[in-house]
């Protein structure tokens, strides 16, 4: 199933309805598709061609004066534990924000934390904080214009470094506006995920790992035999093995051949897995990382 889990309307900031940015995703080949609302759980009832996926998005506040500081945290939640009323939070401090996270996860049973390069966070406040779900590896509305950068890969390979666990996904977090061009700020990271087209199987396989965030290019395969990890793909450029050793492998093609296999053979110490594919126009995929202790 193809999806975004990211996305605004008219009941906050975004440009288009529900019913809408519905048509415009389905429009566009997704099979399901989140509605995130700031601190508006999405309650609209549809039996329609695309799957919606009900969730919000849960702000937290910085309170101090210090321009070095993003001004917020921003936390997609889905499967709400009961009739939950949101309510911005502030913090002040990593330690406020943990226990922003943790008060999320008394209402949400799936949290995501969002683009999280915006709060210019250091290293090791992000190694402070636990308690999510997934966090965004890719955003496409802000990643390039707020932060530099085209996503947070750098920031995720320090975490797996530092033993955190999370999955990662990659989204719009469209607001609008949308012309049908290539220039519209949609459809440019999605997740591909192993489920039955409904909201409780795509909700079940996501918060169980059973996915991958991309911006082009397929996994076919990804598997474990013995300890050989073994990835076959759509044609690409270049086949990135990342683990905590030292040497990482790297597959790539000095002729310009269409790359659409790599394998990787464990050493013995490694305690992550994670694999990045790029295809000849720069997009990326990532699987999952595997955590291998």
């Amino acid at each position: 199933m193809k999806g975004n889990l990211h996305t605004h309307t008219t009941n906050s900031d975004g440009d288009y309805s529900v019913w809408e940015v519905l048509d415009i995703y389905k429009n566009n080949g997704y099979d399901f598709l989140g509605i995130t609302d700031h601190e508006v759980f999405c309650e609209e009832k549809y039996d329609g061609e695309i799957t919606l996926i009900h969730g919000i998005e849960e702000s937290s506040l910085y309170v101090q004066n210090d321009d070095r500081r993003g001004t917020y945290a921003h936390f997609n939640c889905f499967i709400p534990k009961e009739n939950v009323k949101a309510k911005v939070k502030y913090y002040q401090n990593v330690g406020d924000l943990q226990k922003n996270i943790d008060e999320l996860n008394k209402m949400y049973s799936l949290v995501q934390f969002n683009h999280p390069l915006f709060s210019r966070f250091l290293d090791n406040e992000h190694l402070a904080l636990d308690g999510y779900d997934l966090i965004e590896i890719y955003n496409h509305k802000d990643f390039v214009e707020e932060t530099g950068m085209s996503n947070a890969e750098n920031l995720i390979r320090t975490m797996l470094n530092n033993h955190k666990k999370f999955w990662i996904s990659a989204n719009d977090d469209f607001h609008g506006p949308y012309y049908g061009t290539k220039n519209d700020r949609c459809f440019g990271g999605f997740n591909m995920v192993c489920a039955d087209n409904n909201e409780e199987s795509i909700l079940h396989a996501i918060k169980n790992g059973y996915f991958y965030p991309t911006t082009g290019p397929m996994i076919k395969d990804f598997r474990r035999e013995g300890n050989i990890f073994k990835i076959e793909t759509t044609p690409v450029k270049r086949i990135v093995f990342y683990s905590n050793m030292r040497r990482c492998k790297n597959i790539f093609d000095l002729n310009d051949e269409k790359i659409t296999y790599g394998e990787y053979e464990l050493r013995g110490n490694e305690f992550y897995l994670w694999v990045k594919i790029i295809d000849k126009d720069g997009k990326l995929a990532w699987s999952q990382p595997v955590y291998l202790e």
